[in-house]
């Protein structure tokens, strides 16, 4: 359950922050479905940046410290304008008096050894983006198989239909 606790504002944080990327990065990591009627280098093109990207240790270094900054933050956040809200409808929905939060409230009070996760976060998301590097490779070299499975369906699914 505590994952589920600290991770929840990590999403809710870090959806704006996306959203808000610099338009050029998010041209560079964008993933873009082949068109399986385009010439395979160039369908391929995207996978293949994204590999490269992925797996670049500079990039890699900036994406730890940005997600360790960022856990730093929702950690020391408080929690008490989030939970305020949902403690006031659980307690009118059960019919049962509400219990104050406490104003002071953060995810590190809550559990002390939260800050681990953000060092072992750091620590293991370069190793996670190697990972997600080679899938891509891996998904890249699977695309000519899947266009010529397409391609092979297409025409079984036009003799098979009636001519008019």
């Amino acid at each position: 359950m505590r994952p589920v606790i600290l991770a929840l504002p990590l999403a809710l944080f870090a959806a704006p922050v996306a959203a808000q990327a610099d338009a050029d990065v998010r041209a560079d990591t964008a993933i873009v479905l082949p068109d399986f009627d385009a010439a395979a280098p160039e369908s391929e093109t995207p996978l293949e940046s994204l590999s490269q990207r992925l797996s670049d240790p500079r990039t890699q270094n900036e994406v730890a410290a940005t997600v360790a900054v960022l856990s730093e933050i929702l950690l020391d956040m408080p929690l008490a304008p989030l939970i305020e809200p949902l403690a006031k409808a659980t307690a009118d929905a059960a019919d049962v008096p509400r219990r104050p939060v406490d104003p002071d409230l953060t995810l590190r009070r809550m559990s002390p050894r939260a800050g681990e996760v953000t060092a072992r976060v750091a620590q293991e998301l370069p190793r996670a983006m190697d990972r997600m590097a080679d899938a891509s490779d891996g998904i890249a070299a699977l695309l000519p198989v899947l266009r010529d499975a397409v391609r092979t369906l297409e025409d079984r699914v036009e003799s098979a239909l009636p001519r008019d």
